[in-house]
């Protein structure tokens, strides 16, 4: 499959590229690996997907797969790249369809973490990870 890298996706002075995939070119069983932290899907009907995150994150990167259509998505994987590893809610089953009017969409987001986190006992959980955040 095709990755296109559709601009500058914000209004704001520092633009942040994104990954845009659109009509027939996203069909069910499609495997996506994400180039930039934003993934935008249009999907001309209800599809389901594997995703996979991006590689080589820096420490605190983030990821969003969005859906920007009127149909649902499914994610049948969400998948950390080599070396990482999911942490929490790994695969998310749907994403909603976005309303069209006026245009608000959906999205899942993730975080990236080096140095894992430390709950009460002071020790170290999961390194390398990408944890769900939304």
């Amino acid at each position: 499959m095709t990755n296109y890298q559709a601009g500058y996706g914000h209004g704001d002075v520092v633009g942040v590229p994104f990954d845009f995939y659109a009509g027939a070119t996203l069909v069910s069983g499609s495997t996506i690996t994400m180039q930039t932290a934003v993934l935008v899907l249009l999907p001309s009907g209800a599809v389901s997907l594997t995703i996979n995150l991006p590689l080589n994150p820096v420490d605190g990167a983030w990821a969003e797969i969005v859906n920007a259509s009127g149909s649902i998505i499914t994610l049948t994987a969400v998948n950390a790249n080599t070396g990482d590893s999911l942490a929490g809610a790994a695969t998310p089953a749907t994403l909603p369809a976005a309303t069209q009017t006026p245009l608000v969409t959906t999205s899942i987001k993730y975080r990236y973490t080096l140095n894992g986190f430390q709950p009460a006992s002071g020790a170290a959980v999961n390194p390398r990870s990408w944890i769900r955040v939304q």
